[in-house]
């Protein structure tokens, strides 16, 4: 019976990251899909086939790609991006998230500089992350993602003394927070394959 019972255990732990990898890379694609895919339905059905709309938004963001890295491409997606910087409310969200990406894709760190602890509510702890001197002498800016829309989140002023860094990178410390803690430098993949061998 205790056979079984490690058998089905053993199973489940297969199963469950494998099968939910295939569900999260079917979603993406579907939601990658209805970005052109639903236009295309809409407007033009008789040239839509199902996964058409994925395909072309893959043949944009190379095109887009290719533009970044020539002279005229560059002056041309310079001039964008001073445009969107331009538009209120949109301009916050859209570098905000422009840092976010930079430092995931290019190791950037242009939006958030540390990840810190600080203390949230009385007695409990939270993972911040330092984006800038304050004007205010003494204190620092730390903004605190929300879960699972990181790009919301607090913008708080604390004492340099009630900041404790942490010994782990911006992408270790954004992973940690994106997952709810359940994947970190402490209790990641590689930590628990290694813990049951």
């Amino acid at each position: 019976m205790h056979s079984l019972k490690r058998a089905f255990i053993a199973g489940l732990l297969f199963i469950v990251p494998v099968s939910l990898s295939f569900w999260i890379l079917f979603r993406t694609m579907v939601f990658f899909e209805n970005i052109l895919g639903a236009f295309l339905k809409k407007y033009l059905p008789a040239f839509y086939t199902p996964g058409i709309g994925f395909f072309l938004l893959i043949l944009i963001i190379l095109f887009i790609g290719f533009l970044a890295d020539n002279f005229f491409g560059k002056k041309m997606l310079s001039m964008l991006e001073k445009f969107f910087e331009t538009l209120p409310l949109l301009n916050k969200i859209y570098m905000f998230i422009k840092g976010i990406s930079q430092s995931i894709f290019h190791g950037k760190r242009s939006a958030f500089r540390e990840p810190v602890k600080i203390e949230f509510f009385s007695g409990t702890y939270t993972i911040g992350f330092i984006t800038g001197q304050s004007n205010m002498k003494g204190l620092v800016s730390v903004f605190v993602p929300t879960v699972p829309n990181i790009s919301t989140g607090f913008y708080l002023l604390v004492p340099e003394n009630k900041i404790e860094k942490l010994d782990m990178s911006v992408e270790e410390a954004l992973k940690t927070v994106i997952s709810m803690g359940i994947f970190g430098p402490e209790n990641g993949s590689d930590k628990d394959r290694s813990d049951s061998s």
